[in-house]
């Protein structure tokens, strides 16, 4: 694999990291994590309005010659350097620079990955998936636990600890024991005629997936934001996850507890279908 870092082609492989990239020493990062299909990604400005967003709450000073149309050609150009044909999966990092907490510089360093995306990806999951709660550590609810950030110690805790338990992912809780998100997405629950998933108050990770389905939802299953505690799963009728690279997962089990999928198999077929091709 061919990477793009601040505009110079690496091997994927191949040591590129300074020893003293801040991101590197303190998870000083921010990233997305993108689908294309072929040269195109159908949330993209979903995805440059997070990261902007971010960097703006951040104070990290882009080079003047940054742009988003910019970094859009340089992301098709290493699709295309790795011959990567149908569905893609890309990562661009951003790392604040090099040195300690208080000296170095600040520049920003750019990088640009993209790999085949398994096919399997684009369809609706015929197994459900298998979740429990992760509560040996929580989050924390502030605007900081909201960015997509490289800092992922407790995610990558969860995701050991489901692997340990045979799990398809786990589910993030705050400090207040409510859910936050899963390892890997935004969860969504049903409960009759309502459909509720979290928000930034509650520490979640901002979907840009999670506020595509709100805004598309919005005329057919208005969607609640706010608290979803554990308690409210033994009482669901549904819950799935949603990402920016599956769209929708279903969730079979938690626990003993064992859902449906009737209402997140229609929203796939209705919608998603209509962005991922």
């Amino acid at each position: 694999m061919q990477a793009l870092l601040n505009g110079k082609w690496i091997e994927g492989t191949a040591p590129s990291v300074a020893v003293d990239d801040r991101g590197f020493r303190y998870g000083a990062g921010i990233f997305e994590t993108i689908r294309f299909e072929k040269d195109a990604a159908p949330l993209w400005d979903r995805h440059m309005s997070r990261l902007l967003d971010t960097l703006a709450f951040l104070q990290w000073q882009l080079s003047a010659h940054f742009s988003t149309e910019k970094l859009l050609e340089e992301t098709i150009r290493t699709i295309r350097k790795n011959k990567i044909l149908g569905s893609v999966r890309v990562r661009i990092t951003f790392t604040h620079g090099t040195g300690g907490y208080f000296d170095g510089d600040r520049k920003l360093n750019i990088l640009i990955e993209a790999w085949p995306l398994d096919p399997a990806r684009k369809e609706f999951n015929t197994n459900g998936w298998v979740l429990g709660l992760f509560d040996q550590a929580r989050k924390a609810a502030d605007r900081l636990a909201c960015c997509k950030s490289t800092s992922a110690l407790l995610y990558t805790q969860a995701a050991q600890y489901a692997k340990s338990q045979k799990w398809n992912d786990a589910l993030v809780l705050n400090t207040s024991g409510n859910i936050a998100d899963s390892c890997i997405a935004n969860v969504f629950v049903l409960k009759g005629d309502e459909l509720y998933t979290t928000d930034a108050v509650q520490g979640a990770v901002e979907g840009v997936m999670q506020s595509w389905w709100i805004d598309r939802l919005a005329s057919d299953m208005p969607v609640r934001r706010g608290v979803i505690s554990p308690d409210i799963l033994q009482e669901a009728d549904e819950v799935f996850l949603t990402n920016a690279l599956f769209g929708i997962r279903w969730v079979g089990r938690i626990g003993e507890r064992e859902y449906g999928h009737t209402v997140s198999h229609r929203l796939f077929q209705e919608h998603l279908r209509t962005i991922f091709r």
